[in-house]
């Protein structure tokens, strides 16, 4: 299953502010969810919506001027049924220049409880756009930006280390195996399927043919940072 980092809820008069925010999250490295990109033609639409719901980490509620839609107060009430099952899960509320969250038409009360990201001011508030990456990924805004940085600067991304990452690898599930090549640039055709380690090392060695070694490597440490410390990757 394809997995992304917030579902992005939006009124259909949003369209154009929702793209650009979900082209920031993308530019950052993080997945977000948009109907508009990720549905599949032909495919039940409701099943489609379900399935993405639970595919993500997160939800944004995306508020404008003209306030919830009917399709969107439906997708926030599963998220918030998801949010009260599974502690942690971030239901965030999404402020877009000209949203007024006094009227309980554009933020009901259980959502108000929740901390806002506030773009009123502006599609390109650096300060919340920031704020709303660290919430739907905290890894992404912190360790990426870590090992991001030139060598000596940080000290605990250790350089790619094929073993280690060879041993990092086996210890995660196909699917994640398969998210892992795409997000590092390898086509899912590219790997074979053969049991989690010949998967882990088609996958090696793929990255290693096409120079995606170390891509492959940070976003592992990004993804599942647990596992990277477990198999010495990170200190």
């Amino acid at each position: 299953m394809k997995r992304y980092d917030i579902f992005l809820s939006y009124h259909s008069t949003d369209e154009t502010a929702v793209e650009n925010i979900a082209k920031v999250l993308v530019n950052r490295g993080a997945k977000p969810f948009l109907d508009k990109w990720n549905m599949k033609p032909g495919q039940p639409w409701l099943t489609e919506i379900e399935a993405a719901l639970q595919a993500s980490r997160a939800f944004g509620a995306i508020i404008g001027p003209a306030g919830l839609g009917p399709i969107q107060v439906a997708e926030m009430r599963a998220a918030l049924y998801r949010m009260f099952r599974e502690r942690g899960y971030p239901v965030i509320p999404i402020l877009l220049p000209g949203a007024d969250p006094a009227k309980r038409s554009s933020l009901p009360s259980f959502l108000a409880q929740q901390t806002w990201v506030d773009l009123r001011g502006g599609l390109d508030n650096k300060k919340e756009l920031e704020r709303l990456l660290s919430q739907i990924h905290p890894q992404k805004a912190s360790v990426a930006n870590n090992y991001g940085q030139k060598a000596g600067q940080s000290k605990n991304p250790k350089k790619t280390n094929k073993a280690a990452l060879l041993k990092a690898l086996v210890l995660l599930e196909s699917e994640d195996l398969v998210y892992l090549a795409e997000i590092s640039g390898i086509r899912r055709a590219e790997i074979s399927k053969d049991g989690i380690k010949t998967l882990a090392v088609s996958l090696i060695n793929r990255a290693e043919i096409f120079g995606l070694l170390e891509e492959l490597q940070t976003n592992l440490i990004i993804e599942y940072p647990a596992i990277a410390l477990k198999a010495g990757l990170t200190d």
